[in-house]
């Protein structure tokens, strides 16, 4: 099969893009031949691929969203037909819309069931974008059980168009022992937070829960990784002593900054997977965690559960690994079995399956 991917739409490097990258990175040979149309910028952080996938990088005068989405509804489409391609993945519902011959990826139902996610004409896009993947597309890819539940229930997908492709386990930089050069020292035991403002991601409960420590948990740092927007700014402006923002750090820094805390610290109400307790898991460090299906699912046994919306739980179960060291190596070592569970090589096997099943379909 002639294959096309598309990373036209992506200008930095989050979450939808180390997904994509994760399955091309791991993308075995299988005779096909494989075109990855980029940017400039998603050619840059997708490098390097390996070599049986060809990287076609198109050159914008003007890399914004709407020169961007222009070339994906006119210009793709003509591209893909002329060159002949038999199918396109795209990893977000971001893609050509009349284009029927694709499987397009929704992570979770987060941008349409919460208010606060996205400006209204950035829910009337995403609005437009659902319908034509609803019904111009061949599947639509999710990340987990709970992803896969709640798009039918709230976005009304047959449950039967989507399938669900787990991500892969995160690859740890090259370990290193040097903080960057504008770190802070940290003297203290410190937990770590990682995410950002938005609403749903619970930060904000996660300080009133520090500011309220209770045991030996006051003894202790704590420490939010994301980056620092207006929203992050009205978190910071809550919080006190004891409350550490790194602001935006790189994946070395990040891993280092894992690798030396007590646990990680996720109170998300609302995810469709939780890298972050993978990422913990392979720096072998607990993990606590709000109580919700996606992190029941990816963390399964292997991490300690709270009350997202009870500071008082929070503070308790904190204070319980601290005073349980037999507790948390426990949580480690059922945390690496844990993490093995999940491949990049058998997701990127799974698309391509997936892919295969439509090899004889006709475009409309």
């Amino acid at each position: 099969m002639k294959i096309a991917i598309n990373a036209l739409p992506y200008t930095s490097y989050q979450g939808i893009e180390s997904f994509l990258a994760g399955l091309l990175r791991s993308w075995p040979e299988t005779g096909d031949e494989i075109t990855v149309f980029a940017n400039e910028k998603s050619a840059a952080f997708l490098k390097p691929l390996p070599s049986h996938i060809k990287l076609e990088v198109k050159h914008f005068s003007n890399l914004n969203r709407l020169h961007l989405f222009g070339y994906q509804q006119l210009r793709l489409p003509q591209i893909l037909k002329k060159e002949k391609f038999d199918f396109l993945f795209c990893p977000s519902l971001d893609s050509p819309w009349l284009f029927s011959k694709k499987i397009v990826a929704l992570y979770d139902a987060a941008p349409f069931i919460f208010k606060k996610e996205s400006s209204l004409i950035g829910k009337m896009y995403w609005r437009s974008c659902l319908f034509f993947a609803k019904n111009f597309s061949q599947e639509i890819i999710t990340i987990s059980e709970f992803s896969r539940h709640e798009l039918s229930q709230h976005l009304h997908i047959k449950a039967e168009k989507i399938k669900v492709i787990y991500g892969g386990l995160p690859t740890l930089p090259s370990p290193t022992k040097e903080a960057n050069k504008d770190s802070e020292p940290i003297n203290k035991p410190y937990f770590i937070a990682i995410g950002n403002a938005r609403a749903r991601k619970n930060l904000e409960t996660l300080i009133k829960a520090r500011l309220e420590a209770s045991g030996k948990f006051q003894d202790c740092e704590l420490l939010i990784i994301g980056k620092m927007d207006k929203s992050m700014e009205k978190l910071v402006a809550l919080a006190g002593p004891g409350i550490r923002f790194t602001g935006f750090v790189d994946e070395q820094e990040k891993y280092r900054l894992l690798a030396g805390a007590q646990a990680l610290i996720f109170p998300s109400l609302y995810e469709g997977f939780g890298i972050p307790i993978l990422e913990a898991q392979i720096s072998k460090i607990p993990v606590l965690c709000s109580d919700i299906p996606a992190f029941r699912e990816v963390a399964a046994d292997s991490a300690l559960f709270f009350d997202g919306k009870n500071t008082k739980d929070i503070n308790d179960k904190i204070n319980q690994l601290i005073n349980q060291p037999e507790l948390a190596a426990r949580l480690v070592a059922q945390g690496e079995i844990n993490a093995r569970r999940f491949s990049w090589e058998k997701s990127s096997k799974q698309l391509i399956d997936l892919i295969h099943q439509h090899e004889n379909i006709t475009n409309k």
